[in-house]
């Protein structure tokens, strides 16, 4: 009699164990193949070009502009200042303005760059990838999300 019971709790064992396998496979493939709407993305990668969306931004020629003065400005002042200094000074002196373009430059393309990522993160969500990264990282495969993205920026 024992041996009966021991191979009816094996058998309810094994029965239990292949429900449970069943129900975590179809939880699995319900929620992969779930829409956006539901909150749970695909894996698609997508890529943009940087450099392309940078170029295209309406405002970078205005940047690039007030950068290019601001630079002039900082330069000359530094010249005429350079006049009446020692070389450690005037090293100095370069090492400041140096950085403070520096810190102009990225205050004027920062604002162009925010603008290319909240465009990106939009296309993005619309077309439902979940993961964009920059073309030069990208070898194969993808999807090129630069066009899309390009057109958003362009109607701002």
């Amino acid at each position: 009699m024992m041996r009966g019971t021991s191979q009816w709790n094996a058998k309810l064992i094994g029965i239990a164990v292949a429900v449970i396998v069943a129900i975590a496979a179809v939880g699995y493939f319900v929620t992969r193949g779930a829409p956006p709407a539901l909150g749970l993305q695909s894996n698609t990668i997508g890529y943009v070009d940087m450099t392309r969306a940078l170029n295209a931004h309406p405002n970078k020629a205005a940047a690039e502009s007030a950068l290019r003065d601001f630079a002039q400005a900082q330069i000359a002042d530094a010249q005429a200042k350079m006049k009446t200094m020692t070389p450690a000074q005037k090293q100095d002196l370069q090492r400041q303005v140096d950085q403070t373009i520096f810190n102009k430059r990225t205050e004027l393309l920062g604002g162009l760059d925010k603008d290319i990522r909240a465009a990106i993160q939009r296309v993005a969500s619309q077309q439902g990838v979940s993961v964009v990264l920059d073309r030069t990282a990208v070898l194969y495969g993808g999807v090129d999300l630069t066009d899309q993205v390009i057109k958003v920026l362009s109607a701002k």
